[in-house]
């Protein structure tokens, strides 16, 4: 490798456009195999480094021929909010030479798989190399592999059908009869009822829709209607299934485990009418970790294919926040007969890690896809009668385990929260939408942008009008949706001393828990001037001021802090919010219990994992979390962090209230027309083959049928380098 190209890598790493630990790798992949052609080897060191950049921006890996073609585009090098180091390129034309189109611009897709398989870097996954070019894709082997393990699972379990294909069969009846005694006639389509019915048809499932189209509702249906069958079902020696509920992080577990509660008590009239007691479903959901079985210091779980988990039927909620690898590992502990549900939104922002699981896996959700066969499996056995626009007759294996409930039962036409959030999504009449919501013609939606000024001084009055709606009651409708006025209220009034017992601490970290989860305040980014970083010091300079909080200490009274970091042994995990109290001279926090049958968890400040304070989050840390009202800061510059997916995301967050807080609303109509992409050959490999054919497994998997066991690569420890 050559000094120049060493320096231009260096000087990316300088001036922020790409990570140190990405040129790092590609120094020490290129030394494993010295490569004699200077040119070829500058060009696999910038390759390898692109690589991991790319990784680390949620990419599975790189799509050598979208990489060539439009490699700047492609690379967000250099991202647009940060300039290039005058020192190191100062003239345009040195700049210009020294960005990836032009060091790229004499390789093309062939070219480039050819010469990293010249280097013996990179095989097409047959002989164990660090890098692995399967279809004109880059992967780290790692990552390959976590393709190949989801891919083949997902395949293996879609040909499953357990006598359900025979409209006739007993399995097929008693099915039909189930679902009438869980769903109410009705003259429209239920989408719920047919969800149920496509998801228990087959080992794999995925339930996808918006807020308030009655996802949670659904799948308690569903695990109904699958006990239901198991418990006529002659051949188990168990009788019920053994069911596991499971969420990425604590905040949507908490949630879930609330939403189950409600939902269970909501249709215990039908589970008699099925033969079934409340005590047949789980009321219990975990992490996915906790699932799996966390290990300290190791990324392996104590459940995978040699321990694999002792269940039947595992439910994963909030599935766009699952990324590959964690999918990996949670299909690699799995019992090969066993079934998996995926629930989520797959309109929300992507993993924060690499991957975009229920965005591939529901791409093809809102047309149906569903063949014929399918519409009429769904008329005889489920009594739904799907439009035609759902029918395709090329409808592939896929498609008829996808479901997507299309009715909002928490928002109707009336709802402003709902009409933005429908039209961000497909554009239509969103300029319409918007200019109405500008007006004030919704209720439950604010627009509040600063007074046209110079643009410096707009800059600083967005802050300050940020600052002042999350520390005042300045809502033109209900002032305790606001802001933190209800959580401020209520810590004011608050007064804990070493003489108040253990049970009323509990009560009182638990409404001043609630009461400060009622409002969010919402950034993209986490640096610079409205980042949260300085959006939260702001804030707490200005409550400060108002004599609301103290923090002349570190641990004041009533700190909100959130976990940014997964601690085992304390039990806390990324993105779990809890509150300093101090009770006596004592700072404690209080987090809300992981577990339905836990206590309220005290934990003393020493003891905390990495943490910040929390009166502003990012959208994607509000992922998993709704507030009753909630505000988002659209920062002046335009940026490509600012997607449609994250608009969606921060809008869905609130129930019954959205402010947003922008110099220019209008900016909407830009950021609806950027969409997240990722690199991945997971939704070519499992969209390669139509339902019924030979043939499902275009990439590498086995063949699997009923009853079989598939080879799927498995990551391996002893033949993987841990780096790559």
């Amino acid at each position: 490798m050559s000094r120049n190209m060493l320096g231009i890598l260096q000087s990316w790493v300088d001036a922020g456009w790409i990570r140190a630990v990405d040129l790092q790798f590609a120094k020490q992949l290129v030394k494993l195999t010295p490569i004699s052609d200077q040119k070829s080897a500058d060009s696999a060191l910038l390759l390898l480094a692109l690589l991991s950049h790319q990784v680390g921006r949620g990419h599975v890996c790189i799509d050598l021929a979208g990489l060539l073609s439009e490699p700047n585009s492609q690379l967000a090098i250099p991202p647009p909010e940060k300039r290039y180091p005058q020192s190191k390129l100062a003239a345009k034309e040195a700049a210009e030479a020294n960005l990836p189109a032009s060091l790229l611009s004499e390789l093309n897709p062939d070219a480039a798989e050819q010469l990293l398989l010249r280097t013996e870097l990179a095989s097409d996954g047959t002989k164990v190399t660090p890098l692995v070019i399967d279809s004109q894709r880059l992967y780290m082997r790692r990552y390959w592999l976590y393709e190949q393990q989801v891919t083949t699972a997902i395949q293996s379990r879609l040909t499953r059908r357990e006598g359900l294909n025979d409209k006739a069969s007993e399995r097929s009846q008693a099915m039909q009869q189930t679902l009438n005694h869980l769903f109410n006639a009705t003259d429209a389509v239920d989408y719920q009822r047919a969800a149920c019915a496509l998801a228990a048809r087959s080992r794999f499932g995925l339930i996808t829709g918006g807020p308030g189209t009655g996802k949670t509702t659904t799948v308690i249906k569903l695990l109904a209607l699958l006990q239901a069958q198991a418990k006529t079902d002659s051949a188990r020696t168990e009788q019920a299934y053994r069911i596991e509920l499971a969420a990425p992080t604590g905040k949507a577990a908490a949630r879930l485990n609330e939403s189950i509660r409600s939902a269970v008590d909501a249709i215990e009239p039908q589970l008699q009418a099925c033969g079934l007691t409340k005590a047949d479903l789980p009321s219990r959901v975990r992490t996915l970790h906790r699932l799996l079985g966390s290990q300290r210091f190791s990324r392996e779980f104590r459940h995978n294919s040699d321990n694999p988990l002792p269940i039947d039927v595992l439910v994963i909620d909030e599935a766009s926040m699952v990324d590959l690898s964690m999918l990996a590992a949670v299909v690699g502990a799995l019992p090969t007969d066993a079934q998996l549900i995926l629930l989520g939104d797959q309109d929300q922002l992507a993993s924060v890690e690499a991957g975009s699981i229920l965005g591939e896996l529901c791409s093809r959700s809102r047309d149906g896809h569903y063949l014929p066969t399918t519409v009429d499996w769904l008329r005889q056995v489920a009594g739904i009668k799907l439009p035609a626009a759902l029918t395709d007759e090329q409808g592939q294996a896929l498609d008829q385990s996808v479901a997507m409930l299309r009715h909002s039962y928490r928002f109707d036409a009336a709802s402003g929260i709902g009409q933005l959030a429908t039209a961000i999504n497909t554009d239509q009449s969103l300029n319409e939408i918007l200019n109405a919501s500008i007006a004030g013609d919704y209720a439950d939606i604010h627009f509040v942008s600063p007074e046209k000024t110079e643009a410096t001084e707009r800059s600083e009055a967005l802050l300050r009008l940020t600052e002042q709606q999350a520390c005042l009651n300045t809502a033109p409708s209900d002032a305790a949706k606001v802001s933190y006025a209800g959580y401020l209220k209520r810590l004011s009034e608050l007064r804990l001393t070493a003489e108040t017992t253990y049970e009323a601490r509990n009560v009182a970290a638990a409404e001043l828990l609630q009461a400060y989860s009622r409002f969010q305040l919402l950034t993209p980014v986490r640096q610079g001037d409205f980042g949260v970083t300085e959006l939260n010091k702001r804030i707490e300079q200005k409550l400060h001021a108002l004599k609301l909080i103290d923090n002349s200490n570190e641990w004041y009274h009533g700190r909100p802090v959130m976990i940014s970091a997964n601690d085992y042994n304390v039990g806390l995990m990324n993105g779990d919010v809890g509150i300093c109290l101090v009770i006596g001279d004592r700072p404690l926090v209080a987090f809300m219990p992981a577990e339905t049958n836990e206590q309220m968890r005290w934990i003393p400040p020493s003891r905390l994992p990495a943490h910040e304070t929390v009166f502003a989050m990012t959208v994607h840390k509000s992922q998993g979390s709704e507030f009753e009202h909630c505000a988002l800061l659209l920062p002046p510059q335009d940026s490509p962090v600012l997607t449609r997916e994250l608009v969606y995301t921060a809008i869905t967050r609130a129930r019954s209230f959205f402010t947003l807080i922008s110099e220019r609303p209008e900016s909407l109509l830009t950021i609806a027309q950027r969409r997240t992409e990722r690199a991945s050959g997971l939704g070519a490999a499992l969209f390669g083959a139509v339902e019924g054919s030979e043939e499902i497994s275009p990439v590498r998997a086995n063949e699997a049928r009923d009853g079989d066991q598939t080879d799927a690569p498995k990551p391996n420890p002893d033949e993987q380098l841990d780096l790559f």
